[in-house]
């Protein structure tokens, strides 16, 4: 089956269809930030921003980030099995997608396709997404958008109250534990979480199995593994607090979350010539503590200081070749790669009122990071420090809102020469070049013309920026958890990009659209490539198969290709397009519909890791309430996506178009998925109740963002059943 992009406007446009509605129900407008000094409805501003919270929130729950921001059209995720997913935005992630914890920076060193942001969305109250560049106000690295992660408000002037919830997933077994809580006076406020979240391995669908294939069998896309996938088994655990005191001199709020992983990934790795491939497993182990500090000084005639101050300590444990059970075994030596990230994140800023037509905010902000490699050779010992200053400004006429912004950046990377005997000898940096110096403007323009009370016409300009990461300049080792050899490339420039988009939006009380064209120039985009040649793992470096730096061009026993980071220029343009429609009481529809293409513009090729193009439709009705039984709603969904193709040998994972098993390039799909939720009344306390089949018919599919691609299939069919009780 194959989906064009005729085909999928034309279901988009079956989507629209409406019936007549005698009793008619209102959408209710969804409030967002975006703006550090007023709130918006997502109709108001000019930028692209959604967000998921309560019942929605509920559905989608999942332990990756990525799957449960999907839905959203321009949004997509890179996802590695069950409990890992990075969001893609337009094209964009990992280092090119701020992930915010309640509008403050983190550091999850996210170096490759699989290292997700270190969050649990349980605890969570809302998450936003805001699509498109965001580097005025986020500095680096948000030069494809931001992801909020923001919990709950500290609760002044409530009393106890609070949520228990468990889930259970039948394709691996997962159970999530939570409870949330807060109290608080008219001006002391406490508010708490906690959740574990456990699954043993996933399963996909048990179609015909690649049983014996050597590397010498001719390029077949049948899978290694079907049925349950090995070492896809994993542990989360977080937990969270907040305190604030608040008064007419304004408002002090302390915040702490850790966040605990162990997960195993699975890889396959070439035994003794003409020999069948070896299931391996890669554990890892993640320890995150963000302590948060901000307060809002009011100063007088509207005028308020808003500092802040975030610390973050990130410790990523890796094995090669052991699962997180036993990789403490490794502990120590080469195999176990062990990395620790201290960052401080410092700003401060004023909040002015009215000048002329407009009011805003000037910011300073200062980072210090420290990474410190503590084994292994993947990233080297290595220091970031950051600077910055900003202004944002916002003017709201009768019908025009307009937003704009400018930013200036200091950014300098250091990795010493005293500390690195393992890089320096092996050629990835010396004394020229292992300090790296950027300088960066960015600058937005953004604004919101309201044509009528129901249309609105919005546009905006940015220029983004991000300077490379320590690993896109300094890496120079074997990396488990992608089963690479990964370079990096001390002369890689700092990325810069120019978005521009242009949306209609349309919203009645029964309905609500938006369509987006969008086109985004990024010079020097930075992409990690495959180099054509295989390196020895140091496992087979001490079976004395081969020699430290020594490279091959074809695989064999003990090889894993080499990658490295290289840089280009890069073009990406899209259309999205969402519909939300209450037919009658009863009966809503909606549509979600994303194309998206990626062009290398300085090598005449496509872009690495673009989304294929994609259609959601659903529908839900919601009967009266019956017995106590209220809110109840039921959903069927189907998603279609459209077959991709890789960029071509310079892209992740293209090895599998000419392997004996697994595919890179990946054909059209439909996956149907059907929900059901309720709410009880106990006494004082609320109840509310969630089922969901996913992937319904059992599908076989592969997506082109899985890093599984190359083994395994996507999960198959999953049934959720979850459980919420308010107090």
């Amino acid at each position: 089956m194959h989906y064009t992009k005729l085909t999928l406007a034309l279901w988009a446009t079956s989507g629209f269809l409406s019936v007549y509605a005698a009793e008619p129900t209102h959408l209710s407008p969804i409030t967002v930030s975006g703006s550090p000094i007023h709130e918006h409805t997502a109709f108001e501003v000019p930028s692209q921003i959604d967000s998921v919270s309560g019942a929605q929130k509920m559905a989608l729950d999942s332990g990756s980030l990525g799957q449960m921001l999907d839905h959203i059209p321009g949004v997509n995720h890179l996802s590695t099995g069950a409990q890992s997913g990075k969001p893609v935005i337009r094209g964009l992630t990992g280092n090119r997608i701020k992930i915010l914890s309640n509008g403050q920076s983190t550091d999850f060193q996210g170096y490759d396709t699989r290292h997700n942001p270190n969050t649990e969305p349980f605890l969570a109250e809302r998450i936003e997404v805001i699509r498109g560049p965001q580097s005025v106000l986020y500095g680096s690295e948000a030069v494809g958008g931001v992801v909020n992660v923001i919990q709950a408000p500290i609760p002044y002037g409530q009393g106890v109250h609070g949520e228990i919830a468990s889930e259970y997933n039948t394709n691996n077994q997962e159970t999530l534990f939570g409870v949330k809580m807060g109290a608080g006076s008219e001006q002391f406020g406490i508010q708490a979480g906690v959740v574990k979240r456990q699954a043993d391995n996933f399963s996909v669908p048990s179609v015909r199995q690649a049983l014996g294939v050597t590397p010498n069998d001719a390029p077949s896309d049948t899978p290694l593994l079907t049925g349950e996938v090995p070492n896809t088994n994993f542990e989360n655990q977080g937990a969270n607090i907040g305190l604030g005191w608040q008064g007419d001199w304004g408002l002090m709020e302390v915040r702490h979350t850790q966040w605990n992983a162990k997960q195993n990934f699975v890889g396959a790795e070439e035994g003794a010539a003409d020999e069948p491939y070896e299931v391996v497993a890669t554990g890892q182990k993640l320890h995150n503590d963000e302590t948060q500090l901000k307060a809002e000084l009011e100063l007088g005639g509207d005028w308020v200081l808003k500092p802040s101050w975030t610390h973050t300590r990130n410790q990523r444990e890796e094995s090669h070749d052991l699962g997180y059970e036993t990789m403490s075994e490794d502990k120590g030596t080469e195999h176990y790669l062990d990395i620790l990230v201290k960052r401080d994140d410092v700003k401060l800023a004023v909040q002015h009122p009215k000048i002329g037509d407009f009011e805003g905010e000037v910011g300073i902000e200062a980072t210090e990071k420290s990474q410190s490699l503590r084994s292994g050779h993947l990233s080297p010992n290595a220091n970031v420090s950051k600077r910055a200053l900003y202004v944002f400004e916002e003017a709201d006429y009768d019908r025009w809102l307009v937003q704009m912004g400018a930013r200036y950046d200091w950014h300098d990377v250091n990795a010493p020469l005293d500390s690195n005997e393992h890089f320096i000898e092996s050629g990835i940096f010396n004394a020229s070049n292992h300090t790296r110096q950027f300088e960066v403007a960015s600058g937005s323009l953004g604004a919101t013309y309201r044509v009528t009370p129901n249309w609105s016409v919005a546009g905006n300009i940015a220029r983004g920026f991000r300077a490379p990461s320590i690993f896109e300049l300094y890496a120079g080792g074997e990396h488990g958890g992608v089963q690479a050899y990964q370079l990096g490339n001390p002369d890689l420039k700092a990325e810069t990009a120019l978005n521009t988009d242009l949306s209609l939006r349309w919203q009645t009380p029964k309905t609500q659209m938006v369509a987006t064209v969008y086109q985004n120039w990024i010079d020097n985009y930075i992409y990690l490539a495959n180099t054509g040649l295989y390196r020895y793992t140091e496992a087979a470096i001490e079976e004395g198969l081969g020699a430290e730096g020594q490279t091959e061009t074809s695989s064999g026993d003990g090889l894993v290709p080499e990658m490295q980071s290289r840089q280009t220029n890069a073009q990406i343009h899209g259309f999205e397009l969402s519909v939300n429609r209450q037919l009658n009481q009863a009966w809503s529809t909606d549509a979600a519909l994303e194309l998206i293409a990626g062009r290398d513009t300085k090598n005449s090729q496509n872009l690495p890791l673009m989304p294929a193009n994609n259609l959601r439709l659903g529908v839900h009705y919601q009967p009266q309430d019956w017995a106590g039984v209220r809110a109840q709603k039921v959903s069927l969904g189907v998603k279609m996506v459209d077959s991709q193709k890789t960029a071509g040998d310079y892209e992740p994972f293209s090895q599998f178009d000419t392997t004996s098993f697994g595919r890179a390039s990946t054909d059209a799909y439909a996956l149907w998925n059907v929900g059901y939720q309720a709410q009880v009344k106990l006494d004082r306390q609320v109840v509310s109740l969630g089922a969901r089949v996913e992937n319904l018919f059992d599908t076989d599919y592969v997506d082109f963002l899985s890093t599984y691609k190359g083994y395994t299939l996507n999960q198959g069919r999953n049934v959720q059943l979850s459980a919420r009780m308010s107090f």
